[in-house]
């Protein structure tokens, strides 16, 4: 089968399009003809030795693929051959291929007439968002909600998805015109330009002065300390990422006053537990079955496209999913 991996950590220009041995499925496994592989941030971040665990080598990037199941192994009982399939692969490996083995505990069916580009778009954006929003931030109806990088592809999840739950008003951060209009598409009712130095002043008289209930970020430095002077009384940060590569200390004893508090979140922990994961992945794309969620799909490479994805992505000029497709 065709492949792309790397054998050394840097740039793009180290992905390797490669002839691989087919791979075969374990007890418990399945094999999927790969019809499209998402890409993530964890990508880049495995590709350059900034992961939270070190990179094996040679490492095949794709953290999750859709594809039609064309071989089981031992065991498996929820799957058979010709089903199609999507999911996280558990050691965030092995999607950019034609061919993948996913255990069948990770697994999802697609629904019917659901294209594998758009399927692929639902397992680890919508789950990191509902996850954000459920899980950690335990968003109750009416509560507002500030995102950061909300045009990109868990921030737009987060948008889509808060205003799915019935929160209350949703303010987008996002960094050029295009974006910001983006956001509003999605269900934000205010969009704001982080580069403005009174952005935080703007997120609160968008919530009337009371500032937000709830704050999701993943870029950190400025913009993370921005959203915390915007936050309400109880209101609840919760931290999945650090794209400005700034890191902040935040002292508990400031959090008393207010009786605020910060959290973070990695969608591994839920991975871990794969019933609550099936679960919480079977009701997003119910949602989106029905309409109420429409994953934007942003660009789709060919797989021999990798170093060209990986580019674009790396740009954050993105809005949506960007794909590759074997």
């Amino acid at each position: 089968m065709k492949a792309v991996r790397f054998h050394e950590l840097g740039g793009p220009e180290v992905l390797r399009f490669e002839e691989l041995a087919d791979p075969v499925p374990g007890p418990g496994e399945l094999l999927l003809k790969v019809e499209a592989a998402g890409l993530n941030f964890s990508d880049i971040a495995k590709r350059t030795g900034r992961y939270l665990e070190p990179t094996p080598l040679p490492f095949t990037p794709g953290s999750e693929a859709a594809g039609t199941v064309v071989a089981v192994g031992a065991g498996v009982s929820r799957f058979a051959v010709g089903d199609r399939a999507t999911g996280i692969f558990p050691d965030r490996s092995g999607g950019y291929a034609e061919l993948a083995v996913m255990p069948e505990a990770q697994a999802v069916a697609i629904p019917a007439g659901l294209t594998a580009t758009l399927a692929v778009a639902v397992p680890n954006q919508g789950a990191t968002a509902m996850s954000l929003l459920t899980l950690m931030a335990r968003l109750a109806p009416g509560e507002s909600v500030l995102v950061s990088a909300a045009a990109g592809g868990v921030g737009g999840w987060l948008v889509a998805l808060a205003r799915a739950l019935d929160a209350g008003r949703i303010v987008a951060l996002a960094s050029s015109e295009a974006k910001r209009a983006e956001t509003l598409r999605l269900g934000a009712d205010v969009a704001i330009d982080p580069a403005d130095p009174d952005w935080p002043a703007q997120a609160r008289a968008a919530t009337g002065g009371r500032g937000v209930d709830v704050f999701v970020d993943s870029v950190g430095g400025a913009v993370f300390r921005g959203g915390m002077s915007a936050l309400a009384p109880f209101g609840r940060a919760i931290v999945y990422g650090l794209a400005s590569g700034e890191r902040v200390d935040v002292a508990p004893v400031t959090l008393m006053r207010s009786c605020q508090s910060v959290g973070g979140f990695h969608l591994d922990t839920v991975m871990a537990d794969p019933p609550r994961m099936r679960t919480m992945l079977d009701d997003l794309f119910a949602r989106v079955a029905r309409g109420e969620i429409t994953p934007r799909i942003d660009r789709v490479f060919a797989l021999s496209e990798a170093v060209e994805a990986q580019t674009w992505l790396g740009s954050r000029q993105a809005m949506g999913k960007i794909v590759i497709t074997p």
